[in-house]
């Protein structure tokens, strides 16, 4: 059984997401012979697409869940960056069709970019500001302890 402390390492979550992805085209692409899909390049790049976005989104509701720890900010940059190669790659790789020639899939994924950037910057901005107050309350309740005599420590 997995367990929480599993996902710190975000590169999981980036892998899961890829060969998620990786199963749902292989599955409609063999599929292909009994079900009609639509065109191979939009099957393919938005499947894919969407596991950028399901990465992202888990991605940064795991950010909430941990410590803010600095290294599990920088392996999830690392790991989006990974992620989002590796599946434009393979999009390419299946389809032929670039990410300059697939249409809205580069305005999409330009957004997935801006979006995670966002994301992160909220997460960040949220975890400091919640850093601070706590400091801060434990400063105040330090001072106010020690003028009516009590000793917190």
């Amino acid at each position: 059984m997995l367990e929480i402390e599993t996902f710190k390492n975000p590169f999981y979550l980036a892998s899961a997401s890829f060969l998620t992805g990786m199963v749902i085209v292989v599955i409609g692409l063999l599929s292909q012979a009994f079900i009609e899909l639509p065109d191979n390049g939009v099957f393919v790049w938005g499947i894919f697409t969407a596991m950028i976005l399901i990465y992202s989104l888990f991605n940064t509701i795991m950010l909430f869940s941990f410590n803010a720890e600095n290294k599990y900010w920088t392996l999830s940059v690392y790991s989006f960056i990974a992620l989002g190669s590796l599946c434009v790659l393979t999009s390419w790789g299946l389809t032929g069709i670039s990410l300059n020639e697939s249409g809205g899939f580069r305005s999409i994924i330009s957004i997935l970019v801006i979006g995670y950037t966002i994301f992160l910057g909220i997460g960040w901005s949220i975890m400091k500001i919640v850093s601070f107050t706590m400091q801060r309350d434990q400063e105040k309740l330090k001072r106010d302890s020690d003028s009516i005599g009590h000793d917190l420590n």
